[in-house]
């Protein structure tokens, strides 16, 4: 049986190497060979304790004998690694497209700097990227409508493997119990935006989403009417997600997959132009309405919720599909 190796950043806790970690555990749980290579591939990671509950292996690069039939998945942003493996069948996975973008070292100095972390062995260092132009003969898979309308720019194919929330958020039931006319934003996407808001809409409660446990987070979602997130949404991100199951209205702008309506399928008035000349105006109408008749409002987000709770179960299907 084929074996397969999903390439992940070591002690990094965020959306996309929690997925990785999904990918490994969904592969193992029905009857597949997976297991995670974490990298910097010469150093030695432990599982985070956030990601213990998934079923995952952990093999280090230089202990592995690889044989034609194994297969290699690597994040968008580890398209360097491909120099590292040969006569395997190789997966590039779109997680995000913009991180590809971000991780490819800018002018003479971050190009030196990289090198020398790949040199001296930094725990953060890792290959260059490889060019788009020279991925075609690799497999590509993509987690959102976004990532494959960029692939099929570049013309080339890819098919769709996207991701879940998890349990916590997805059969939590939304409580009656009354909410505040609370605005929550995640101060690390589309921080410029946000903050024109708070400044224009002095009156309105805005919470961040920062330093917070899980836990926390899920209990301040749960109490706010409304979540704004005007970041470059990169891929299918998960806190717009979480926030429409803890029973938010979520307004969004339009970068990256929220300019699509199968990432974020909801009503358009939900999203909002952040470079438009009438932004506030149009986010401050919604968050009016929004407050004073969260009943009705929040109904036009059932659909999206239920597609949410479908995720897991599409997931499932899609990698038993490709692999």
């Amino acid at each position: 049986m084929s074996k397969i190796y999903v390439v992940c950043p070591g002690e990094v806790v965020t959306g996309g190497p929690e997925l990785l970690h999904q990918l490994v555990s969904m592969l193992n749980e029905n009857g597949r060979d997976a297991s995670i290579i974490y990298s910097p591939f010469n150093f030695s990671f432990d599982v985070p304790s956030q990601y213990s509950k998934y079923n995952v292996n952990v093999v280090s690069f230089n202990s592995i004998t690889f044989s034609p039939s194994d297969i290699v998945i690597l994040p968008e942003v580890y398209t360097g690694y491909v120099r590292k493996f040969h006569g395997v069948s190789i997966y590039i996975w779109w997680l995000s497209v913009d991180n590809y973008f971000l991780s490819i070292p800018i002018g003479f100095y971050q190009q030196v700097k990289e090198f020398v972390k790949q040199v001296i062995g930094h725990r953060n260092s890792k290959p260059s990227q490889v060019k788009i132009a020279d991925l075609c003969k690799y497999n590509h898979l993509y987690q959102s409508e976004y990532a494959r309308l960029f692939l099929k720019e570049k013309g080339i194919d890819s098919l769709p493997l996207s991701d879940f929330l998890n349990e916590e958020h997805t059969k939590k039931e939304l409580k009656d119990t009354p909410r505040d006319n609370i605005i929550c934003y995640n101060p690390k996407k589309g921080a410029v935006h946000t903050y024109k808001l708070i400044t224009s809409l002095k009156d309105y409660k805005f919470i961040p989403i920062i330093n917070m446990t899980a836990n926390e987070v899920s209990d301040l979602l749960a109490r706010a009417k409304v979540y704004v997130d005007f970041g470059n949404h990169p891929g299918k991100d998960r806190i717009p997600r979480e926030a429409a199951m803890a029973g938010c209205v979520v307004i969004t702008g339009r970068q990256g997959s929220a300019n699509n309506i199968i990432d974020i399928p909801v009503p358009e008035k939900y999203k909002i132009d952040e470079l438009g000349p009438h932004f506030i105006d149009l986010v401050k109408d919604v968050v009016d309405d929004s407050f004073s008749n969260y009943e009705v409002i929040s109904k036009d987000f059932d659909g999206y919720r239920e597609r949410i709770k479908s995720e897991r179960d599409v997931f499932e299907k899609q990698v038993l599909s490709i692999f």
